[in-house]
């Protein structure tokens, strides 16, 4: 389309885009329109769809009666759209929904809209049988921790993201290592780590190096102390050694290092994880030191 290359000569199809909106989501929008325009229940979704992208490439409708108008169709599309056992009515319904979830992205502004969209795609996470609508779900939500207001609504829900990191597909699963990432921060962090490290402890290697990297930033950024971030990162090389990095370790050294109240601790805490084997090479590299030292 043109909009993407020269955005700057289209402004004045921003308030008529808003304004077909409305009008396509009107309760008699289907006879209005007439029924070789209604796809399975929705009418016109691939024209939604493109409106709503459109309308990502501007800021908000500049009149109010009009965004205020816009805002109203989009909190109904997130509270009446319904799972239904047509596969294809489905796909119509969610096609506009999840783009009306990028426009809400794109806007930012509106804390209800954003609230509203966060309870939506927590429902789709809980979603049997649509493994497509729940990595959907965790991709806009990871795209959303960047917004305050979205952040504070995914740890209402962080127990369902949790729950899909034991989802069969391997896709999910990252997705979902992601959302936790995004969403952590000092006062979830502890819960957020330990849960990563009760799923390393298991048998998925197939994201055990995105999850031992995860786990070590998240462990440093957002340690509440540093004899809980010694605890957790020891713990770390005990359960993935074999996906610890050097940097890892060395990092532990360094910060031991420079702080002198935590010496005898740390050394004490490598000891008694060296009694138990079997022990990796990366911990006895940091204990040997760090005891050696201290």
């Amino acid at each position: 389309g043109l909009v993407p290359h020269w955005p700057e000569l289209w402004t004045h199809v921003v308030n008529k885009c808003c304004k077909l909106m409305v009008k396509l989501n009107h309760p008699t929008a289907a006879k209005d329109f007439g029924s070789e325009y209604v796809y399975y229940k929705t009418v016109n979704p691939w024209l939604q769809v493109k409106i709503l992208r459109t309308l990502q490439y501007y800021p908000p409708p500049d009149r109010p009666d009009v965004y205020g108008k816009l805002c109203d169709v989009l909190k109904r599309l997130l509270s009446d759209t319904t799972l239904q056992k047509n596969v294809n009515t489905n796909n119509s319904a969610h096609c506009v929904l999840f783009e009306a979830v990028n426009y809400i992205i794109h806007i930012e502004s509106s804390t209800e809209l954003i609230k509203a969209a966060v309870g939506m795609l927590s429902q789709r996470l809980t979603a049997a049988n649509q493994p497509n609508y729940r990595y959907l779900s965790l991709d806009l939500m990871q795209r959303m921790s960047h917004i305050p207001d979205a952040a504070e609504q995914f740890k209402k829900h962080q127990s369902i993201v949790s729950t899909a990191l034991k989802d069969n597909d391997v896709s999910l699963r990252r997705r979902a290592l992601d959302v936790l990432y995004s969403m952590c921060d000092n006062k979830n962090s502890k819960k957020i780590v330990n849960e990563l490290l009760d799923y390393l402890n298991g048998t998925d290697f197939a994201i055990r190096e995105e999850l031992v990297l995860r786990v070590a930033i998240l462990t440093e950024r957002f340690a509440p102390n540093l004899q809980w971030y010694v605890d957790t990162i020891l713990k770390l090389m005990t359960l993935a050694g074999n996906y610890v990095s050097d940097q890892v370790w060395m990092r532990v050294v360094q910060i031991v290092t420079n702080h002198q109240d935590l010496q005898l601790y740390a050394a004490e805490t490598c000891f008694k994880a060296l009694q138990s084997e079997p022990v990796h090479e990366s911990m006895v590299k940091c204990g040997g030191y760090i005891i050696g030292e201290f």
